[in-house]
């Protein structure tokens, strides 16, 4: 009996085939094509996701040996991105990918019209091109994209459509459209008539782990699968990253440092709204705290891009590690993409500060690995101030690979951390939703047992933990500077 847990991320697809006691038997990768056709816009054809899925699926099932025995399936996936399906179930245009800026006026329409407060207190969201609805209201407002559609549909809801032709979004990803109540768990038709949005145009709501139905037609066949296959309803990547890491209950949270870093933290009731955002967990009735960072490892892979040329990460660990800490001065402000949370900065960029004719790539990697951490250090602090318990930080994403890095979150923010012995966590906590809607498992607590990984320790060393807080200071003043553009010079915060 196996499992097969689907990653659909922001740059192409990871499938994990598990066995009923949790192993990772078998996963393959396949990579999609990302367009930018003006500055600040992110698309990507919805086709080239699922041919992704094809290869994916039928390679790691093919590795599996797992033709005859896949019981169960369910998707995670990069969330927030949306793509327009006409009634004959094809793409009317590209999707719009979370990245995507170019929704800053829709934005300040929905300031204007509902509230950000209004819209805090009833998605648990804050107004930015980040999320769903301003990019369907861009579609609205430039072109006649929503009018030819049938349904506007989620990654997770794309791809179950294609495997069963069942129309479905779970909670977890209905939670970052901006058009979902997060309390009664319902869309939210208020802002629904404020916008002349038809509400028929999404899909149906479930539960992470809830059976969809079975892989229809010649699908299975498609995938490499003989067996008959029921797919289960899965979740938005950051819960499911956070289910694997057994991220379920308050006093965790996890960081996931991939394309962007994420974090989430249970909580027992939404305490503020504001500089976080609140989403639904992939586990029923059970909300997240949110911390969004959006430009982080895919600034060190434009460091490895532009600096490290044919050469591996190992390369760039080394000479990061020999910079040591303070990077020698180098200071790096992450806002490439604009600025997240708790900044909520759309226009914010980024900058490179501090440089001489003394430096070298090196430091460059290290004032990266650095500054990711001092962002999630900001918004460790935003959440305890919040009320939330933060007792350790459970890491994953490939930027969990590297111990000089973990090395350095656990220094920068004082707390112990775990990394998952499974860094590739999204795929299994996918898994962990098909293993839970199966005739295996009597729901998402008791796969979760069986599943859940081995975790490394890394503490916070002293010596680190006390050069950090004078180079922290630095880096915030910094911040300040590039973010409000005014008061102190850039000379007196470098020095």
């Amino acid at each position: 009996m196996h499992f097969l847990g689907i990653d659909a991320g922001t740059t192409g697809v990871t499938v994990g085939v598990y066995d009923e006691n949790g192993n990772l038997i078998a996963k393959s990768y396949s990579e999609f094509e990302t367009y930018y056709p003006q500055p600040g816009w992110v698309e990507q054809n919805a086709d080239h996701w699922w041919n992704s899925i094809i290869d994916a699926c039928r390679q790691a099932v093919k590795i599996a040996k797992a033709s005859d025995s896949i019981a169960a399936i369910a998707v995670a996936n990069q969330r927030e991105t949306i793509v327009p399906v006409g009634k004959d179930g094809e793409p009317v245009s590209r999707a719009i990918v979370w990245q995507d800026r170019r929704c800053i006026e829709e934005v300040e329409l929905i300031k204007r019209r509902i509230g950000e407060e209004r819209i805090a207190e009833i998605t648990g969201l804050k107004p930015d091109p980040y999320f769903s609805l301003p990019k369907i209201l861009w579609w609205m407002r430039h072109t006649d994209v929503v009018e030819r559609s049938w349904k506007l549909m989620l990654v997770h809801d794309y791809i179950v459509y294609k495997l069963t032709g069942e129309i479905v979004t779970d909670y977890s990803n209905a939670s970052r459209t901006m058009l979902l109540d997060i309390k009664s768990r319902k869309w939210w038709d208020e802002i629904f008539e404020e916008f002349n949005l038809d509400v028929s145009l999404l899909p149906d709501l479930v539960n992470s782990g809830e059976v969809v139905g079975e892989i229809r037609g010649n699908v299975a066949e498609r995938l490499g699968i003989n067996s008959k296959a029921v797919v289960v309803a899965g979740g938005g990547d950051q819960q499911c990253s956070a289910l694997a890491q057994g991220v379920v209950r308050e006093g965790k949270v996890k960081s996931t440092t991939g394309t962007g870093t994420f974090m989430v933290a249970p909580v027992e009731k939404i305490k503020d709204y504001g500089e976080i955002i609140y989403s639904a967990h992939v586990v029923p009735n059970i909300n997240v705290g949110e911390v969004s960072i959006f430009t982080t490892g895919s600034l060190l892979s434009w460091v490895k891009r532009e600096f490290y040329k044919g050469e591996d990460y190992d390369v760039i660990n080394e000479e990061a590690e020999r910079s040591g800490i303070g990077a020698r001065g180098v200071f790096i402000l992450p806002f490439f993409s604009g600025a997240g949370c708790p900044h909520w900065n759309p226009l914010a960029r980024g900058a490179i500060l501090g440089l001489t004719l003394a430096h070298n790539r090196g430091d460059i990697a290290r004032a990266v690995m650095e500054s990711v951490a001092f962002e999630v250090r900001t918004n460790i602090e935003v959440m305890e101030r919040k009320g939330i318990k933060i007792e350790e930080l459970r890491l994953d994403g490939g930027a969990a690979k590297s111990m000089l890095w973990n090395q350095i979150f656990a220094d920068v923010t004082g707390k112990r951390c775990l990394v998952s012995s499974d860094v590739e966590a999204t795929a299994r906590g996918a898994a962990i939703l098909a293993a839970s809607g199966s005739d295996n498992f009597s729901g998402i607590d008791d796969a979760l047992k069986v599943f859940l990984p081995d975790f490394t320790e890394v503490l916070p060393q002293e010596d680190g933990k006390k050069v950090y807080e004078e180079i922290y200071s630095r880096y915030f003043r910094l911040r300040e500077v590039n973010l409000n553009s005014g008061g102190i010079e850039w000379e007196y915060c470098l020095s």
